[in-house]
C-alpha cells in the first residue's frame, strides 16, 4: 500500500475512534476553562482591574498566560495518555500490527493526529479570549476593548506556545506508547513540572529543561505590540526534542515487539 495512502487511511482511522469519545469533548471544553473565569473576573472586577495599569486586552492575555502556562501541560498529559490508553485498554495493539498497514504509518498517524489536537485545542483557547474581550466590552463599553486590537500578536503568542510546547509532549507521547501503566508517564509529566518550577529559581541551565520551553518562550507584551520573534531558543530547543523523540519513537515502533 503507498505510503501516503496508508498514512491518510490511518489518521481518519484515528478521528474516527476519537470523535465519539471523552477525548473529543476535551479538547473542545478544555479551552474554555480559564476564558470562562477570566469573563466572569473582568465583569465583576474589569474596571478596578485596568485602574491599576496597562490597557485592558494586555491585563486580560496577562490573566490568561500565567494560569495557561501552569495547566496547559496537564492537558498535554492526559491527551497524550488518552491517545495510546485506548490501545491498551482495548487491548488492540496486536491486532493493528497484525494488518497489513506499515507500523510507521500507524506510529505516525497517532502522533500526527495527537499533533493536531494540541493545535486545534490551543488555536481555540486563543480565540476565547478574543470572545472574552468582545462579550466584556458589550457589557461594559467604558473598559477600554472597543480599542483596536492586534489578531496576528494574539494568534501568534498562541502558536509560539504551542511550538514550545512541543518537547515535552513528544516526551509523554512516548512514553505512553510504551507502558499502559497510566501513572508512570503521568507521574514523569508532574516531575517534569515540579523539577522545572526548582531549577527555575536559579541554575543557569534551567532554560534547557525541557517542561519549561512554554514558559520560557512567552512572548513578551509591551504595550500594543507582542515581541513575538524574540527570544527563539526555547522554540528551537523544543522543536530538536520533538524530533529527536519522534525519529527514537518511530524507529522503536517500527521493531517487532510484544504487547
Amino acid at each position: 500500500m503507498n505510503t501516503a495512502i496508508a498514512l491518510k487511511r490511518g489518521i481518519s482511522a484515528e478521528i474516527y475512534k476519537y470523535r465519539s469519545t471523552f477525548v473529543f469533548w476535551f479538547i473542545i471544553l478544555a479551552p474554555a476553562f480559564i476564558p470562562i473565569i477570566n469573563l466572569i473576573v473582568f465583569l465583576k472586577r474589569g474596571d478596578e482591574i485596568v485602574e491599576r495599569g496597562g490597557t485592558a486586552w494586555g491585563n486580560l492575555l496577562q490573566f490568561s498566560n500565567g494560569p495557561a502556562n501552569f495547566l496547559f501541560p496537564f492537558f498535554v498529559f492526559i491527551v497524550a495518555l488518552f491517545v495510546s490508553n485506548i490501545e491498551w485498554n482495548s487491548n488492540t495493539w496486536k491486532l493493528i500490527y497484525t494488518q497489513p498497514i506499515n507500523r510507521l504509518s500507524v506510529f505516525f498517524s497517532k502522533l500526527l493526529v495527537f499533533v493536531a489536537m494540541l493545535f486545534v485545542s490551543l488555536m481555540l483557547y486563543g480565540t476565547l479570549i478574543l470572545v472574552v474581550g468582545k462579550i466584556v466590552h458589550t457589557i461594559n463599553p467604558d473598559l477600554g476593548f472597543g480599542d483596536p486590537f492586534d489578531l496576528v500578536m494574539l494568534y501568534g503568542r498562541t502558536f509560539r506556545m504551542f511550538l514550545a510546547t512541543l518537547g515535552f509532549a513528544s516526551i509523554q507521547f512516548y512514553i505512553s506508547q510504551r507502558t499502559k501503566n497510566i501513572l508512570l508517564p503521568l507521574g514523569i509529566g508532574i516531575g517534569g513540572i515540579i523539577s522545572f518550577m526548582i531549577v527555575v529559581q536559579g541554575w543557569e541551565y534551567a532554560m534547557f529543561h525541557p517542561y519549561g520551553y512554554h514558559v520560557a518562550a512567552s512572548g513578551e507584551y509591551v504595550g500594543a505590540r507582542s515581541l513575538l520573534l524574540e527570544n527563539m531558543q526555547p522554540i528551537y530547543l523544543s522543536l530538536a526534542v520533538f524530533l529527536i523523540l519522534s525519529l527514537t519513537a518511530a524507529i522503536d515502533a517500527s521493531k517487532k515487539r510484544i504487547v
